[in-house]
């Protein structure tokens, strides 16, 4: 089985040399060999330079290049990763995100056994803080699960396992690239595409996921738009696939769930009450056309208190993917206030919680979802 390793990258000089090590260790122990290959947006720090300096088991190849495609982000670096893999006719490619802490040898493994077992797409499942990737946690999660009524826990979680039919799905529509998925938007567009298209997934246990996350509302705003409006857009090319599904199905995990507290992640809870304010009062009047006047008026007396209950949320979502269809928000980014507001109320409700214990939590929100999808289809 042929497999490369593709790490996509910007400014990553600090940590991509330990992620190239690692997924040359894993295809050398469990493949015999293989290549492990960079695409990088043009980093200025020595990113490309420090891939290349790597010391890496004999049989295994590093290739490192700038890509093409114009417009700059993960995507567009995905998109050629998986072009370049067409071209060497690799059974498998492997995506890892370059500034990764915990890899392991294993992970190769993981994400590229199961292709050899017949599933076309692996999504990750490890243990992060309980304030690491809010907008999977708040957004991505309980929706892919109530939508396509699949329980895959990290779908935007930026390490995958790809099958070469998969990949070749995903390049089929060059126009695609054009929009959010060449940037942030990529990781929900991999995920959602294969569960819509019917391919066969899985998830792979890798135990903790350290890397370098970021303070929501300081740096998450312009992901939040890439990711949310992808899931939009996805969501008007797939509804014949989820209008129908009333329940949400296991989705299996290849190896052994880990248990676990990770590194403490940090968020700024005063930080988001201002931004949420600040920019509910710059984004008022086109929230008041785009939610439904009891969700409008839910979401004002919600940044009072910051007490923001799931079923309040899921009708932000919904009401925003129906404004997205009908063309009065072009874009997600006025939901990002409101984005802020629901993180501020999770984090106040699991200060005292383990990552364990705020999970219950999360996985609650997905059945919230699934159960207010009638709200959701009434106003589609």
């Amino acid at each position: 089985m042929r497999v490369i390793v593709g790490i996509p990258s910007y400014n990553n000089a600090e940590t991509i040399s330990f992620v190239v090590k690692q997924a040359a260790e894993g295809l050398k122990r469990y493949f015999g060999g293989g290549m492990v290959v960079n695409a990088d947006g043009g980093s200025r720090d020595g990113t490309r330079e420090a891939v290349l300096k790597t010391r890496v088991p004999e049989g295994v190849e590093v290739h490192s290049f700038v890509y093409r495609w114009p417009i700059p982000g993960k995507g567009s670096a995905m998109k050629e990763l998986m072009e370049f893999a067409r071209e060497r006719e690799a059974d498998v490619l492997v995506f890892v995100d370059s500034d990764l802490r915990s890899i392991t040898p294993e992970w190769i493994y993981k994400f590229a056994r199961p292709i050899e077992e017949g599933y076309d797409f692996v999504a990750p499942y490890y243990i992060r803080h309980k304030y690491d990737g809010t907008i999977t946690n708040n957004i991505a999660y309980p929706m892919t699960a109530s939508l396509y009524g699949k329980n895959i826990r990290q779908p935007i979680g930026g390490d995958f396992g790809v099958s070469a039919g998969l990949f070749e799905v995903y390049l089929g529509d060059e126009d695609v690239w054009k929009t959010n998925v060449a940037r942030f938007g990529v990781d929900i567009f991999l995920t959602t595409t294969a569960i819509a298209e019917g391919f066969k997934v899985t998830q792979a246990a890798l135990g903790m996921k350290i890397h370098d996350p970021k303070d929501p509302a300081a740096s998450l705003g312009p992901m939040f738009n890439q990711v949310v409006g992808t899931l939009f857009m996805l969501m008007e090319k797939y509804e014949d696939r989820w209008k129908d599904v009333r329940k949400i199905e296991e989705v299996p995990l290849w190896g052994e769930a880990m248990k676990g507290e990770p590194e403490p992640v940090k968020v700024t809870v005063e930080l988001l009450k201002i931004r949420a304010k600040e920019l509910f009062m710059q984004k008022e009047q086109v929230l008041k056309r785009a939610l439904s006047e009891e969700t409008f008026e839910g979401i004002k007396k919600a940044l009072k208190t910051f007490d923001f209950d799931d079923i309040l949320w899921s009708h932000v979502l919904y009401d925003g993917a129906v404004a997205y269809k009908n063309r009065i928000l072009g874009e997600a980014e006025p939901l990002v206030p409101l984005y802020f507001a629901k993180t501020a109320d999770f984090v106040r409700k699991t200060m005292d919680m383990s990552t364990l214990e705020a999970e219950k939590l999360i996985e609650e929100r997905a059945k919230v979802f699934l159960e207010e999808k009638d709200y959701l289809l009434e106003r589609w």
